[in-house]
Order: structure tokens, then C-alpha cells, then sequence
């Protein structure tokens, strides 16, 4: 009698098969259920962190290309070095012009004490991705032979970037600019970025900016004030 209860005693210390294997089930669920919040917190990591560089980029890309327009000049007497070229009749707009750049404007570290720069933003495409590239070299030191301007990729996947500019003649928006020597009054540009894995875009994802011009060009006159005795006037200061 005492030997039947010790062995009882004994097999009941002991885990059956149906036991372990229900603990095995158990503690498989908890790790994939783990795996799977661990997961979706990575990919909405990622989604966050793909959406604040995105955001970053079109910040710098507005700037840049606001301040480029703000801060441009011309020059009528050196208009083959000051002019404002554009070009609308491709699938992507590009512009070019010569501004007096500030020490904050991107790649401004690399032209040390040479804020007037040729600045040329187009469109290209790279590995099937359109990307929104800015190109400037200082107009004092002109490009020897086979020296590329220094680019700077600003955004990538455009989808949009057209330029609109304010003809005062017509009183409206002109789809294109044929005047080199001199700016228009208002600038409006719109800029769209595909998102990852699209390849169409709405129209709310479109940024539209208009910028207004505040140089106007420096005539030759100025640049070359007559004389007091041809005018009797005092040369300007």
C-alpha cells in the first residue's frame, strides 16, 4: 500500500505530453504575436522616417529654389553671363539665372567668398527616377574645358515641375518666358513627387508656389552713367 501511494506520488510530479505540447502552443503564439506588433512597429518606423525625409527634401528644394529667384540680378551690358534662360516645352521645366547667393544656400561651402553663381535647376533621369537637380558655378570663374557644374540632387521621383510666369502685357499667367535680358513680375512653379511604388499622382499631392521677383535689370545707362559735361549732371553714385 505504502509503495502504490509513493509511486503515485511520484508520477504526478511529471508533465504529460498533452501538457507540454499545449505549453509549446502556447508559448508559439505569444512569439509570433510578438513578432508581428515588433513588425508593424518597424514598418511604421520606416513609414514615419521615409515621410520626414521626404518633407525635409521639399523644404530644402523650395528654398533653394525660392532664394535662387529672390536673390537674382542681371546685367544689360554682360547679358551673356547674367541671362535667364528657361525652357517649358519638355515633359519637365528648367531654369537658369545668376543670383547673389547667401552663405546658408545649399553647397554655398564649396564657393567660398563667391556668392554670384549661375544656378540651373532641371530634371533628369537616373536609374528610371527622375530626379530635381541644381547645378551653380561662380560666373567669375568660368568652367575650363570638360569641369562640370557642381550638382546637387534635390529631390528624387518627380512627377511635376512646371514653371508659369505673370506677363503684365496680357494680364495672366504665360505658360513660357522669352525674354533673357529681363524677369517676369511673379514666378509660380509646381512641384510633385511620386509616392514609393506609384506612378500616378493627385492633384493635391502637387505643391504650387508663387514667388515674386524683385530684381529687375540693371541698365546699361546705369552701368555706365554719363559724363558731367555731356549732361552737365554729376556721375551717379
Amino acid at each position: 500500500m505504502k509503495i502504490f501511494i509513493q509511486r503515485q506520488s511520484k508520477s504526478s510530479r511529471a508533465f504529460t505530453l498533452l501538457e507540454i505540447m499545449l505549453a509549446i502552443g502556447i508559448l508559439s503564439g505569444l512569439i509570433v504575436a510578438i513578432y508581428a506588433s515588433w513588425s508593424a512597429i518597424l514598418r511604421s518606423s520606416q513609414v514615419g522616417l521615409d515621410a520626414a525625409i521626404e518633407a525635409h527634401r521639399v523644404r530644402v528644394t523650395t528654398r533653394a529654389i525660392e532664394e535662387a529667384i529672390k536673390s537674382s540680378v542681371i546685367f544689360e551690358l554682360n547679358i551673356p553671363y547674367y541671362s535667364f534662360l528657361t525652357d517649358t516645352e519638355s515633359e519637365f521645366a528648367a531654369f537658369s539665372l545668376v543670383s547673389r547667393l547667401s552663405d546658408s544656400f545649399p553647397g554655398s561651402g564649396l564657393f567660398y567668398d563667391q556668392p554670384m553663381r549661375r544656378v540651373t535647376f532641371t530634371v533628369e533621369q537616373s536609374n528610371r527616377v527622375n530626379q530635381l537637380i541644381m547645378r551653380q558655378h561662380p560666373i567669375l570663374a568660368p568652367l575650363e574645358d570638360g569641369e562640370e557644374p557642381y550638382a546637387l540632387v534635390l529631390s528624387e521621383n518627380i512627377g511635376v515641375f512646371a514653371l508659369e510666369f505673370w506677363d503684365i502685357q496680357l494680364n495672366d499667367w504665360a505658360p513660357e518666358w522669352i525674354y533673357t535680358n529681363q524677369f517676369p513680375a511673379l514666378i509660380r512653379y509646381s512641384l510633385g513627387t511620386l509616392p514609393p511604388n506609384e506612378s500616378k499622382m493627385s492633384e493635391d499631392q502637387v505643391l504650387r508656389r508663387i514667388v515674386h521677383v524683385p530684381a529687375a535689370t540693371v541698365r546699361a545707362g546705369w552701368q555706365r552713367p554719363a559724363s558731367g559735361s555731356a549732361t552737365g549732371a554729376s556721375p551717379a553714385r
